[in-house]
């Protein structure tokens, strides 16, 4: 198949780790795979570099932005249109700005197969409510541009029910795959990292922005440490919101019990040296990095939004709460550190759990949904 993929930036996230892997795999699988991207970085890091090394055709396209932007939209969408005149038999496009510029270019050019993947949703916890109005009615104009939608979980699934996006049957979930091979457990020195080796290490990875309840986190940990005073909460990750996490922890006097150590790659040696992850979000279509820490084998406390329950088994391999709590987050947290054998119980049940969400089950269904769509176009005509 001639397969092109369209996202809106290759910054170092779940979304576009996703998207790399899955193309490098279907170019290794013999397809033709052409994936156009934004060429915005951020905090978080560019994966652009890694991307030009796969094995697979990439255009970067100064023109596609996140933010709104009317003129550099037109010309994005239209050099997307050019592009789509090469014959593509299918276009997959990933995150919101592509997903609605690549899909309205698709139907345009009457591609034969169409596919759109959210990685979440930004409905809530993103922009101001009449900006998520606004969105929200753009998704709900762009579903009936695409022949299916992939979820990564039956939550993220029904949060986009909810908000009426599209029937049911539009849906397909096919979680976001890990290679768990990268992420066997295994012993770690916690010193390689900068970290102190004689401490109860609980962490986390995450982009330091407002969704992802990094000051939850905080306000949690600070509660978590009264308690338990050698727990060190360790952090890899970056963000816009590093001067202002950096002032917090000052404030709450946290500074030598807080490790923030940026952005790193790869991110398995660092979880290998945890006892406990955590991950306060406030909206999260899946939320790849609990699939990571689970396949190091840690127990996970995470909050009970879109679709991290399709990952955490509340009581089996981690516990749920409420978001926007941080007094929950940090009895959940407390309870979980007074009983080591429950944590290793826990982090048993997530190596087992993990192997659902492995890259090759993601690689597999995603090739029999393009062949399936194919099959149904070929034989409407």
């Amino acid at each position: 198949m001639k397969i092109l993929h369209v996202i809106t930036r290759l910054v170092h996230g779940g979304a576009q780790l996703n998207t790399v892997m899955c193309c490098a795999e279907q170019a290794r699988r013999g397809h033709q795979v052409t994936l156009m991207t934004g060429t915005e970085t951020g905090p978080e890091g560019s994966l652009l570099e890694h991307a030009r090394q796969q094995g697979f055709r990439l255009i970067e396209l100064p023109s596609m932005v996140r933010r709104l932007h009317p003129v550099l939209d037109a010309l994005a969408l239209l050099e997307i249109y050019r592009l789509l005149g090469e014959g593509f038999d299918v276009v997959h496009t990933h995150t919101s700005k592509a997903g609605i510029l690549g899909r309205a270019a698709a139907r345009l050019r009457r591609v034969p197969v169409v596919v759109h993947t959210p990685h979440g949703h930004i409905f809530h916890g993103y922009f101001n409510p009449a900006k998520e109005r606004f969105f929200l009615l753009l998704e709900r104009a762009a579903a009936r541009l695409c022949h299916c939608q992939v979820m990564l979980t039956q939550g993220d699934l029904n949060d986009h029910l909810a908000a009426r996006i599209g029937p049911e049957e539009h849906f397909l979930v096919i979680p976001s795959g890990v290679d768990l091979n990268d992420f066997a457990p295994g012993p770690q020195t916690p010193e390689a990292l900068g970290l102190p080796p004689d401490r109860l290490l609980v962490g986390t990875v995450l982009r330091l922005v407002p969704v992802k309840g990094i000051f939850d986190l905080l306000d949690a940990f600070a509660l978590v440490s009264r308690r338990f005073p050698d727990c060190h909460l360790a952090v890899a990750g970056d963000g816009p919101l590093r001067a202002e996490f950096e002032e917090r922890v000052r404030a709450l006097g946290l500074g030598d019990k807080i490790t923030l150590l940026g952005h790193l790659q790869p991110v398995a040696p660092f979880l290998r040296t945890l006892k406990l992850f955590v991950l306060p979000s406030h909206n999260e279509g899946m939320g790849r990095a609990v699939v990571e820490a689970m396949a190091v084998g840690l127990p996970v406390l995470a909050t009970r939004i879109g679709g991290l329950p399709d990952l955490v088994e509340e009581g089996a391999n981690g516990r749920l709460v409420a978001p926007k709590s941080p007094d929950e987050l940090a009895r959940a947290w407390s309870e979980m550190l007074a009983s080591p054998e429950q944590l290793t119980a826990m982090g048993q049940a997530s190596l087992r759990r993990a192997h659902a969400f492995s890259a090759e089950v993601m690689y597999d269904r995603l090739e029999r949904l393009y062949d399936t769509l194919q099959q149904r176009y070929v034989k409407a005509l």
